[in-house]
């Protein structure tokens, strides 16, 4: 039998152990968060599908003492973020497969809704209610606002952008020797420059900027 100072140890160890994971957890989200990644609407669809499912399930077996007026509240805050992150998100079309780029607004929904959870963690160990489901409600509509903003972009007929994130200037403009070099009588081919977008807020930038026109980020 577990002696009650062993027990107190090994809730402590535990305790430290998780706080060091979720520590690492959040570093590796501050670096990876704008990393560009392929979407679909059906990734969409199982991205707001998965935490929909685990909700449902954890509130079947585990319940909340919060009530329902709190919970419809929880989830209307949630769901602003989320289509304020779906917004924010860039998306555009690139070989014919659709992309997508988190921004800084990504860090702003994160530290918002990171913010009530602690706090419902907070009031709820002051009240002893188990308040757990309500952090779950927000993150769950997050997901759904910003996943279904997401399926509704990509269901727009020519909605998304052509463009790759970088685009050289000479590549957009052809120089005079290669032009000369073209057999007499060929047409002339005139390809549109892809868009540019600033990778530190997300702004249209125009093919001469080398620094951001919104956020004066320097462009590589």
């Amino acid at each position: 039998m577990i002696k009650p100072t062993d027990l107190a140890l090994i809730l402590k160890i535990v305790r430290y152990g998780s706080l060091a994971i979720s520590i690492l957890l959040i570093l590796r989200m501050f670096r990876t968060f704008r990393r560009t990644r392929t979407i679909s609407r059906k990734s969409c669809v199982l991205a707001a599908l998965f935490p929909v499912v685990t909700l449902v399930i954890y509130f079947a077996i585990i319940g909340s003492k919060l009530t329902a007026p709190a919970l419809a509240a929880l989830s209307v805050f949630g769901l602003a973020l989320g289509i304020v992150q779906g917004r924010k998100t860039r998306v555009w079309q690139e070989n014919g497969k659709a992309r997508a780029q988190n921004t800084l607004w990504f860090l702003v929904v994160w530290a918002v809704s990171y913010a009530t959870m602690q706090t419902l963690v907070v009031v709820g160990n002051s009240l002893s209610l188990n308040v757990g489901i309500g952090g779950m409600f927000i993150s769950t509509a997050i997901a759904v606002g910003s996943q279904g903003l997401l399926f509704a972009r990509l269901s727009r007929p020519g909605g998304l952008p052509e463009g790759s994130l970088f685009t050289s200037a000479a590549a957009a403009s052809p120089s005079s020797s290669a032009r000369e070099d073209k057999p007499a009588g060929a047409e002339a081919v005139v390809r549109p420059a892809a868009r540019r977008f600033c990778t530190a807020c997300g702004a249209q930038l125009l093919t001469a900027d080398r620094f951001c026109r919104s956020c004066r980020a320097p462009i590589n």
